[in-house]
Order: C-alpha cells, then sequence, then structure tokens
C-alpha cells in the first residue's frame, strides 16, 4: 500500500494521526493521555481519545474533534492547536524520525 498523501485525508484524521504519533512516541497509553488532560484541567475520556486517533485510518470512519478537545490535547502535548491541524510531510515518522533513525519513505533524518 502507497504512503497516505496529506491532501487525501481530511483535518479530524490529521488531528487523529497526530494524537497517536505523539501518545506513542512518549509510550502512554490513551489512559495516560486522558488522565494528563485531567491534571491539566481540561478532561477527557480515555474513549474519545481512542476515537479521535482510529479516525486517522482510512479504513474507519473520521472523528471530528471538538474545539474544546483540540486545546486540551494540545496543551497536554505542549503544542499549540493549529499544529494539531496542519498535516506532515509524512505520515509514517510525521517528520520526526527517532534520534539516529532516517525515515525509509520520506528520508528524512534525526
Amino acid at each position: 500500500m502507497p504512503p497516505r498523501l496529506a491532501q487525501d485525508l481530511p483535518v479530524s484524521r490529521i488531528v487523529g494521526a497526530h494524537i497517536h504519533a505523539l501518545r506513542t512516541a512518549r509510550g502512554w497509553s490513551l489512559r495516560e493521555v486522558a488522565r494528563q488532560t485531567h491534571v491539566a484541567g481540561k478532561p477527557i475520556g480515555y474513549t474519545t481519545i481512542q476515537r479521535i486517533e482510529r479516525g486517522r485510518d482510512p479504513q474507519e470512519p473520521a472523528v471530528a474533534a471538538i474545539v474544546d478537545d483540540l486545546v486540551a490535547l494540545a496543551t497536554v502535548f505542549g503544542l499549540r492547536p493549529e499544529q494539531l491541524l496542519t498535516a506532515p510531510g509524512c505520515f509514517v515518522c510525521m517528520d520526526s524520525p527517532p534520534p539516529g533513525f532516517t525515515c525509509r519513505t520520506c528520508r528524512a533524518e534525526a
């Protein structure tokens, strides 16, 4: 299957891809992200986060994230909300391969 192109994904899929990449890069479970949103004072249930993430898959229905959830998730990951709305150039490494690695799809280096 060829890599998915950013222009083929609606914004809700882009948000889901970012949340999944940020969560897994930190080694967090869905429950940990939910806990972090609670600590930040903007609680989101782990099942809501799971539905947002699942929307990144073109085989699954895209789930629209409400603005309040977007702001809460951006806060938890130390980002501005608009950063979650911007498509990365590469959905394999999310434009950020691990240190010492090169992405096989886009050839980006850490």
